[in-house]
Parts: structure tokens; sequence; C-alpha cells
């Protein structure tokens, strides 16, 4: 059987030998068996028998090439040998494989019209040469409307593999689009991520390289305070580097890792910034109750981004920074004076902004930024608590206090300044 199996599959792989199988197996069956009259008779072979079953087994080989004219010959070589014999025969084979082929290759209203034209033919040669009523010859009818109906079913289950196939292929095709954007969404969230790192460590250490550099020969005490602070940053930008970058790294790396910061960072982050040199008026509030993680991770880069942008922007201007809980939102204040002394030169532009309106639209909250009344710059952000849930994993949204990625070493060495301010 198994044997058999490997024969048919590869005949099906070769068209015209599978073709010429089949007519060869007719011929032979209507050799054998060439047919008769009524049940248990026998037409004797002759001449017109084999003539007749050797053509149709020649016809049937074209079937792929011509499917309507192969059916209409051997529908001529059915009748003929009705007409000739008066009498039934295996050389309806002939005509059932034509009716299925044709079935196969031609539209609907096409093939409708060729099955159904060639099954009555075939009934009315009967009933007129083999004698008897319309029911005692409708089994020629019957084969080849029944040939027909195996090609139907041929023809629709091709058709239903076909949209498997398809909608296979089409799954395919949107898994790869989907994962290509998750590729660009991830992308785009460790640019955000190493622009909120980098920026702020980077600013502080271009402005103690400044003082080094300025206070070099005059006071070298200072200069190595300038350098040690320098030395200190660029350290944290690797570690942190370190890090955010982890996400790339293999399974089973042993690289550490660590939360993204939330709030319970900003005085280390603030105390950096006084150390930079920028005045930051900021009081801690009593409580701010249990926040979202993804709100304290917002809430902390805007905070990060505004300060880094008085540092680069507005140097010698004092800031205010000012968190307050009400009505279901946390609000977030930044405000600076104007720079004192202008500075001439200082950098414009950059994706500081873009960034902090891209974080506040994705927890659903709003942000205005814009020159201050009194001269400055202000950042206002709203954010509803009602984004995210409490409880996300510690590892993806800061929750630990044991790791501090946003300070920088030896920031908490200096000593606060009066008047309520860091």
């Amino acid at each position: 059987m198994e044997r058999l199996t490997r024969f048919c599959r590869a005949l099906a792989r070769h068209p015209l030998a599978l073709d010429l199988a089949v007519a060869l197996a007719i011929l032979l069956i209507n050799l054998v068996v060439p047919g008769g009259r009524h049940v248990g008779e026998r037409i004797q072979l002759n001449q017109t028998v084999v003539l007749l079953a050797i053509a149709g087994a020649v016809v049937i080989t074209f079937r792929r090439r011509a499917p309507l004219l192969v059916l209409a010959i051997t529908t001529v070589i059915t009748t003929t040998f009705v007409i000739a014999e008066q009498g039934k025969s295996p050389i309806v084979i002939y005509m059932g494989v034509a009716a299925y082929t044709v079935v196969l290759a031609k539209d609907r209203p096409t093939r409708s019209i060729a099955v159904v034209a060639t099954a009555l033919l075939s009934l009315t040669a009967e009933v007129l040469f083999v004698g008897g009523d319309v029911l005692d010859n409708l089994g020629l009818t019957f084969f080849v409307l029944f040939s027909g109906a195996i090609g139907e079913a041929v023809r629709y289950r091709r058709a239903y593999l076909l949209e498997l196939e398809e909608r296979a292929v089409r799954a395919e095709q949107s898994r790869d689009e989907e994962a290509q954007r998750r590729v660009i969404e991830e992308r785009l969230r460790i640019a955000h991520e190493l622009h909120d790192v980098i920026a702020h460590h980077i600013a502080l250490m271009n402005v103690q390289s400044g003082v080094a550099a300025h206070v070099l020969r005059t006071q070298p005490d200072e200069a190595e305070r300038a350098l040690s602070l320098v030395r200190s940053g660029g350290r944290t930008v690797l570690q942190e580097l370190t890090v955010l970058l982890g996400v790339l790294r293999r399974s089973g790396s042993p690289l550490p890792t660590a939360p993204t910061p939330s709030l319970h960072e900003l005085d280390a982050l603030i105390r950096s910034f006084t150390a930079a040199g920028v005045e930051v008026d900021w009081t801690p509030p009593a409580s701010l109750g249990a926040l979202p993680d993804v709100i304290e991770l917002t809430a902390y880069r805007i905070v990060q981004e505004s300060l880094t942008n008085v540092l680069k922007h507005a140097p010698g201007a004092a800031a205010e920074v000012q968190l307050l809980h009400r009505s279901g939102a946390l609000e977030i204040t930044v405000t600076n004076g104007p720079a004192l002394p202008p500075v001439t030169g200082a950098a414009h532009g950059g994706h500081g902004l873009v960034g902090m309106r891209e974080r506040v639209s994705a927890v659903g909250g709003e942000l205005h930024a814009g020159p201050a009344a009194g001269g400055g710059f202000a950042v206002h952000a709203v954010l509803p608590l009602e984004t995210g849930d409490l409880g996300d994993d510690q590892g993806v949204a800061g929750g630990r206090s044991d790791v501090d990625p946003e300070r920088v070493p030896g920031a908490g060495e200096f000593s606060t300044r009066s008047g309520g301010r860091c």
C-alpha cells in the first residue's frame, strides 16, 4: 500500500505520465469488459469496439490542454458506441474523466452547460438506440453528473487549501509587520531613555569641566573638585548605559539590571543639579500617596529634563520645582528665571520638550511649556493618576530605592543652601 501511495504521488508530479496511465487503465478495462445491452449480457470484442477504445485513450491524454474539445470527442465516441453496438460499455469512463477535467478547468457557467449537455445527450442516445424508458438508462447520466460532482468537490478543496495558504502567508506577514512595529517602538523608547539619561549627566559634566578650566591655575582645589564630579558623572553615564542597553543582551547574560528611576530619587537628582551650580527651590511634598509606577517615571523625567534645560539654556538662573497631588492628578511645575548673565553661543533646540510631550501624552496627561510671565521659562504638566496600575513589575517601573541610577556619585557630600533651597 505504501509503495502504491508513493507511485501515485510520483505520477501526480508528472501530469502527462498520469494521463497516459489513466488512458491505458481505461483502455484495458474496455478490452477486458467490452460491455453489453443489458445486465449480464456481453458484447463480443470486435474491431469497432477496439478502435473506439483506442481513440478514447488517445484523446484523453490531451484533456488538460483542451478540456472542452476532449469532452466533445469522448461524448461522440460514447454516442458512436451506443449507436453502433446498441449497448452500454465502460467506454463511458472516458467521458466521465473529460467531464471531471472540464469542471476543474472552466468557470461555473461553462462547466455547468457542458456537463448537463453531455449527460442529456448520452441519455437521449441510450433511450433511442439501447431501448427501454428513461429510468432504465439513467445510469450513464448519473455517472457523468457524478464525475462532475467529484470535480466540483476537488475544485472547492483546492480553493479552500489555497485560501488557507494565503491566510497563513498574510498571518506571517502580519506577524512580521507587528514584530517590525514593536522593534521600532522599542528603539524609540530606548532613544528616549538614552536622551533622558545622557543629556542630564553630560550637561553636568560640561559645566564642571568649564569650571575646572576656568579655575585650574588660580584655584587648583576647586578645579580638582570639579574634575572629580566630571569623572563621577562619566562613570555614572557608563553604568546607566550598561543597564539601559542590557535589554539588547543575550538571554542568560550576567549583566546587572536596575529599575527605572521614580520620585524616590528626586532628592538625589536635585542635589546633583545643585552641585552643578543650579539653585533649585525644592520642598519635598509631605505625602503623594501611592502612585502608579508609570506616573512616577514620567514625573521624574519631566523634572530631570526641565532642570537639564535650565542648566544648558539658562545658566545662572534659579529654578523652582513643585509637585502637588490634587483632584486625582499629579501636577508638576518647574520654573526658572532668566539667565544671569546672558550667555552667548548657548545651545538651542533639541528633543527634550518633544520627549516630555510624548511621555505625558502616553499617560493621557497635559503639558504646557513656554516663556514665563516674569521672564524665564515654565513647564507645567498634569498627569492623571488613573493611568497605569499599582504594583507593576519592580524591574520595569522603578519601585526600588536601593538603586539610584540618576544620582551623581558624591553629590550628597555638598551641604544644602540656606533659605529652604538645596
